[in-house]
């Protein structure tokens, strides 16, 4: 099915995470923690690493992160202080030596090239704008260190007629989902350089989910 069309709006896109962020966990709850799952058993966290996760949300993977890296480096970065803010709270009985949290844009990722032993993304690549794919996919290939692996959640079309329903209320409610939409992102991560090693298509009642793992190819 056709992706649809989206536009970058800062702004509007922080007053959208501020507004649904008191029932954000539950949501995920309903809809995304079966991949969350997923994502951590892909992640295959090894204590010590550098790990970056981008648009951590509220912290409910990047905690899972953080527990298994004690030892390591681990940022979150988002571009919502309201889902920051929730997060620094779900992790406040870690120690804040071992993460930190910050206001950041996956579009200008401000990190040196080849920093990151892992870079994990969650449910965000469906909220931008096409047209940003490449851009995105090169950012994480950039900051990922050689043979280093990215793992992302995405909204996906699914392989259900059921799973159907959840493109109809992302193109004719789109603010119901804020913003978010059915998407591929494979290609993109390919043409980036990352050779995928693993995926996965699963659903959780009704709303369908991609997980990705990809290694980082050093390019020739």
């Amino acid at each position: 099915m056709e992706i649809l069309k989206r536009n970058l709006n800062e702004t509007k896109t922080k007053v959208s995470y501020k507004k649904v962020v008191w029932f954000y966990d539950f949501w995920s709850w309903l809809t995304e923690s079966k991949a969350a799952k997923y994502v951590v058993k892909y992640a295959d966290v090894k204590d010590g690493e550098s790990i970056l996760e981008v648009a951590c949300g509220t912290g409910l993977v990047f905690k899972q992160l953080v527990e298994k890296n004690q030892n390591g480096r681990n940022i979150g970065i988002d571009l919502s202080l309201d889902m920051l803010h929730k997060a620094k709270k779900k992790l406040k009985d870690l120690p804040t030596g071992v993460y930190e949290l910050q206001e950041g844009n996956v579009l200008d990722l401000n990190f040196d090239n080849n920093t990151f032993d892992l870079v994990v993304n969650n449910f965000m690549i469906d909220l931008m704008p096409y047209d940003t794919f490449d851009k995105i996919a090169e950012e994480f290939y950039r900051v990922t260190k050689p043979n280093g692996r990215v793992v992302i959640s995405i909204f996906s079309n699914g392989k259900k007629k059921v799973n159907r329903f959840w493109y109809w209320v992302a193109k004719n409610f789109p603010s119901i989902l804020t913003g978010c939409r059915p998407v591929t992102f494979k290609e993109n991560l390919v043409k980036a350089g990352f050779e995928i090693e693993e995926s996965i298509d699963i659903s959780q009642n009704t709303f369908p989910s991609e997980i990705i793992k990809a290694k980082k190819a050093t390019k020739i």
